[in-house]
């Protein structure tokens, strides 16, 4: 049996003072940093909870969080700016067209086992949301959810008017008419065609919704077909230059100007998220009883909608963290803290991955509505695949700026066209598709 060294009183008193001044290092310091952008939806309550979220899974990875926010409105101007200054975050929160943009950049990291982990839990991703991520058989991006845009009417001024709800482009037109004749509302058509996400949106349902793709299965360009076009452009403007049911004032609308217009009884039809229902709820709108939603318009090609609002997790190569960012995502979108943010989203936050569409919480009416309008989606750039192109196409606002063309510059439809043409095809030159 050993003995242990005998230790003089100098040797003791030196123990003690290092214990005494020796900083402590606490239960679970963090080993790093990592950065997240996510967008800044109208829902406070569910940012809250993904915030939570996102902060208990980085703990979990042995990180510290920071979150920033962005609007909308000034998404693409944050971004822009940190691409060109390699400031990208760690994490970074993208839209429908983001993962295909930086991707082509070779700005993103490739996400295919965080995706693989994720589906395992989740279901298969729905069609609309992989091809907004998926690009030369890798995932870019992990999809997170989509923000539907449906269209919002007040069932009680349909009433009056006579009027069953309007399944086609046409029929809302012809609602408002009656609505202003009644002298119900004067301006009854709340479709403001500009540069938010409820113009761009709405602008790409319209012509698909027509036949008026500009490419092929390929994704490769073809051109607007003009007659489809037009026709569709005639039925949308003649609200703003023919009957006057739109006023001018919608094509200045911010993204939460629509909103405001349809709680405050000042139009009959908008396009918009689920957000309405989650402000009316809130604040007890008088409106609320009178309100409803159906899935947007058809036309003579069907009804194909335009889910712009596709939000995916990407981890930008910049970020010197990679494996603990992947980490986040894929904690964020386990199961159980998935099902957190849903639940607590007021049916705003609409899940891409195919089980969770499935849970009671969205057996409600217009919890129905929300989500087969999720389900029936195509992403950017159809009939053909996402590509940078067709992500260019949308963020230079060319369908947009083709509208309100005809209603600002009195341009003619036919003229409209040709220009929209002439744009895309100097994008598709730039960004061939292969």
């Amino acid at each position: 049996m050993s003995t242990l060294p005998r230790l003089t009183p100098l040797a003791v008193l030196l123990i003690v003072v290092v214990a005494l001044v020796a900083p402590d290092p606490g239960p679970t310091a963090a080993a790093g940093k990592l950065s997240l952008w996510r967008l800044k939806t109208y829902i406070p309550p569910a940012d809250k909870i993904l915030d939570a979220n996102a902060q208990e899974c980085a703990k979990k990875a042995g990180m510290e969080l920071a979150i920033q926010t962005y609007t909308f409105d000034d998404m693409w101007t944050k971004y822009t700016a940190a691409i060109e200054s390699k400031t990208l975050p760690d994490i970074a929160e993208l839209d429908a067209v983001g993962p295909a943009r930086l991707a082509n950049l070779a700005r993103l990291s490739d996400m295919s086992d965080v995706v693989s982990a994720v589906t395992k839990e989740l279901g298969p991703i729905l069609t609309n949301a992989e091809g907004a991520v998926k690009f030369g058989g890798k995932y870019y991006a992990v999809p997170h959810y989509g923000i539907p845009l449906v269209l919002f009417y007040r069932k009680d001024i349909l009433a009056k008017v006579g009027a069953e709800p309007p399944d086609t482009w046409e029929a809302i037109q012809q609602i408002s008419e009656k609505v202003k004749k009644a002298g119900i509302h004067e301006f009854p058509n709340g479709f403001p065609w500009n540069r938010t996400g409820d113009g761009y949106d709405p602008a790409m349902s319209l012509l698909w919704s027509y036949g008026a793709a500009w490419v092929d299965k390929s994704g490769k360009f073809t051109g607007i077909p003009k007659g489809p076009a037009v026709q569709a452009l005639k039925v949308v403007t003649a609200a703003y230059l023919v009957d006057k049911t739109a006023a001018f004032d919608y094509l200045s609308w911010s993204g939460s100007t629509n909103n405001e217009s349809f709680m405050a009884g000042k139009v009959t039809f908008t396009p918009n998220g689920p957000s309405i229902l989650f402000q009316m709820e809130s604040n007890k709108h008088p409106l609320q009883k009178d309100t409803a939603i159906k899935l947007m318009p058809k036309g003579p090609a069907g009804r194909n909608l335009a889910p712009t609002f596709v939000m995916n997790w990407g981890v930008p190569v910049d970020g010197k963290q990679q494996k603990e960012a992947k980490a986040v995502v894929g904690c964020i979108m386990s199961r159980a803290q998935w099902m957190k943010y849903m639940t607590g989203s007021f049916q705003q936050a609409v899940p891409l991955f195919a089980r969770p569409l499935d849970d009671p919480y969205w057996n409600t009416p217009t919890g129905k509505t929300i989500v087969e309008t999720v389900k029936v989606g195509h992403p950017v750039g159809w009939p053909g695949p996402t590509t940078p192109a067709a992500a260019e196409v949308v963020s230079s606002n060319v369908l947009t700026d083709m509208v309100t063309q005809v209603i600002v510059d009195k341009v003619t439809p036919e003229a409209a066209v040709d220009e929209a043409n002439k744009r895309i095809k100097e994008i598709y030159d730039r960004l061939p598709v292969k």
